[in-house]
């Protein structure tokens, strides 16, 4: 008996055996059926992708051709500007936003220029912009069209015009800062030119009216390379410069002395005082005055700053009555000398009447 189960035993293991072989080289032939098809397919996509990408790029190329319009005879030297061309799409709140320069080329003779193999977009707005004597101008938004493959867009210079009384200031911010026996004042001046022309001041310059007795007097040029020109006489500031249209900046700084730490600041404007924003840091300077109202707190370049507004008065005068301003030693080793002095003079004088007496 123990011999026929030997016997039936090792037969039975060979099948076994056999049996597992056949199905690890089954599972093999799969696998690698299934690699070789993985890769087949991705080749074809691939190459199907990169068909339509080349039949795409050849459809959506498109160019841009334009011209920096000479609108007056003062436009010079318009060979060799810097021409960008932006693009705006619509962010996931609906907002316009730009997404950067997408090209940027240099004018001809002329102001001439062209954007070649430009990529379509359907979907965006794009604009192109160029900055002549140190100003930025622009053309007008623009979107692209399909089976469109050249846009003329030129940039339109206005024309340069001498009608000062086109501007008109429509906003005044007074910021006041404390120094060492002194305040710091930066004025910001937003001049608003409705106009579609440039306005040049130079034959009849802008006037504004400064307050006695400042001191290192400072034209800023803010976000502008621009020079602004301009000088002052008897507090009256003069400004010889070309205004854009819509908004313009003209930004200066100058210092008032203070005694005492004290200091009497008397304005007077040509607009409205409802146009003037006071503003100071907090916690440093005390400015009252029955002219102005608080309205709050407002932050710039991480400085809490308080803020007033000027209340409408038919005078257009402003009084500003500030304290708390950071003194030097000299002040009172002035003070200090002139009440020895006097307590000196003083004794003098009572001895002098005493020796009189004993003489008599």
């Amino acid at each position: 008996m123990k011999i026929k189960q030997t016997k039936n035993i090792v037969p039975l293991q060979m099948n076994i055996e056999i049996f597992y072989i056949k199905n690890f080289l089954m599972k093999k032939f799969f696998i690698q059926f299934y690699i070789v098809f993985l890769l087949l397919f991705f080749i074809l996509v691939n190459f199907k992708t990169n068909i339509i990408a080349s039949t795409n790029k050849k459809v959506e190329n498109i160019t841009i051709t334009g011209q920096i319009k000479q609108s007056s005879r003062e436009l010079t030297n318009l060979e060799g500007l810097d021409v960008v061309l932006l693009k705006y799409i619509l962010n996931e709140n609906g907002e316009i936003t730009p997404t950067g320069p997408q090209k940027r080329v240099k004018t001809k003779t002329n102001g001439f220029y062209r954007f070649t193999n430009v990529i379509a977009d359907f979907q965006a707005g794009f604009q192109l912009g160029t900055r002549y004597e140190y100003n930025l101008y622009n053309s007008k938004i623009f979107f692209m069209k399909k089976g469109q493959t050249l846009i003329e867009k030129n940039i339109i210079v206005p024309r340069i015009s001498y009608s000062v009384e086109k501007l008109e200031i429509s906003k005044v911010s007074i910021v006041i800062e404390s120094g060492l026996g002194k305040v710091f004042i930066t004025e910001i001046l937003v001049f608003s030119n409705k106009s579609l022309e440039r306005i040049n001041t130079k034959n009849n310059p802008l006037e504004y009216k400064l307050p006695e007795g400042i001191q290192n007097f400072r034209m800023l040029k803010g976000n502008t390379k621009d020079i602004i020109k301009h000088h002052i006489a008897k507090n009256i500031l003069k400004i010889d410069h070309i205004f854009q249209t819509g908004n313009n900046q003209i930004i200066f700084q100058y210092s008032l002395p203070a005694i005492f730490g004290r200091l009497l600041i008397e304005r007077e404007f040509d607009h409205s005082l409802e146009l003037v924003g006071i503003f100071t840091p907090i916690n440093r300077l005390e400015i009252r005055s029955d002219m102005i109202a608080f309205v709050g707190t407002q932050k710039f370049n991480q400085t809490t700053f308080l803020s007033w507004k000027s209340k409408a008065s038919d005078l257009n005068r402003l009084n500003l009555k500030i304290s708390n301003v950071p003194q030097t030693y000299y002040q009172y080793f002035i003070v200090t000398f002139v009440l020895l002095f006097l307590f000196f003079c003083t004794v003098l004088l009572f001895f002098k009447k005493k020796l009189l007496k004993l003489n008599q």
